[in-house]
């Protein structure tokens, strides 16, 4: 893959883009991108300026936002305490349209086997700081606790008892973690496609991602036009990059303060006489 081009030193050119747009749609992960990784997701939570520029962001009529991640919807939910937002939730198996609406992007019978999970719970209590996060229709197996020289049975062991469920679920392997998930066609990118399918508008398309699961969502958007960012990450199929968390808040209200330049210049532009006619 190419190196990827620093954010920073693109802000002309981003700039120019945004000035021809109707409409900007950002979107982004959450664990790693809006947030730094902990080692549980229950340590840390959205800093209050980062939840700040993506409310004010969102209240812009011509500014659209979606957070996809990989914990449960309802955490999402409560994270961000409504607002004009599209959510999705275990990895694009649940979603949350602006308007409140729910849905689930998994049929009743590709659900994750029990069987499998009983497995893969009893792998896990074999090593000590291993433990698994229920997703609701996935689940993840953490093991950034365990010890270092441990690790690499901890992963051998844990695709050797997913391969005989490999018609029923699929192992995503991103930063000391093994994401559990359905084997469908449906994840980030599909919920980030329905998303933007529900616009309209010449639109900037944005999105920011830190992980394996993300990879996806980078091509898609860079298919589309748009301006796929990796954080913290050397190699990735994004275009940009930025290495922490704490600079995708620093965009952000960049970001927020370019399209607000725009507007002002918008409603200052001369009305054309044939539009009152």
């Amino acid at each position: 893959m190419p190196r990827l081009r620093s954010l920073w030193l693109s802000l002309a050119e981003i700039s120019d883009r945004l000035h021809e747009a109707d409409a900007l749609y950002i979107a982004s992960d959450y664990d790693g991108t809006l947030l730094p990784i902990a080692e549980h997701p229950d340590h840390v939570v959205l800093p209050e300026r980062s939840r700040e520029v993506i409310h004010r962001l969102a209240g812009h009529g011509d500014v659209r936002l979606a957070v996809l991640s990989g914990r449960r919807l309802d955490d999402l939910e409560r994270e961000f305490n409504g607002g004009r937002l599209f959510l999705a939730g275990a990895g694009g198996l649940e979603s949350r349209d602006e308007q409140g609406r729910r849905q689930v992007h998994l049929p009743a019978d590709r659900r994750l086997p029990d069987s499998l999970r009983q497995s893969l719970e009893t792998w896990c209590q074999r090593f000590e700081g291993a433990w698994v996060e229920d997703k609701r229709f996935s689940y993840a197996l953490h093991y950034r606790a365990v010890a270092r020289a441990l690790q690499p049975a901890f992963g051998a062991g844990v695709r050797r008892r997913a391969r005989p469920f490999r018609d029923q679920a699929q192992l995503v392997h991103g930063k000391r973690v093994f994401e559990v998930m359905p084997a469908v066609q449906w994840e980030k990118s599909a919920a980030l496609r329905l998303w933007l399918e529900a616009g309209s508008g010449r639109g900037v398309v944005f999105y920011f991602g830190d992980d394996t699961n993300d990879e996806p969502v980078h091509r898609m958007v860079r298919e589309r036009g748009g301006i796929a960012v990796a954080v913290g990450r050397t190699v990735s199929a994004a275009e940009f990059g930025l290495p922490s968390p704490a600079e995708v808040v620093w965009f952000l209200e960049w970001l927020e303060r370019q399209w607000g330049t725009r507007a002002a210049r918008m409603e200052e532009l001369p009305v054309p006489e044939s539009a009152g006619a």
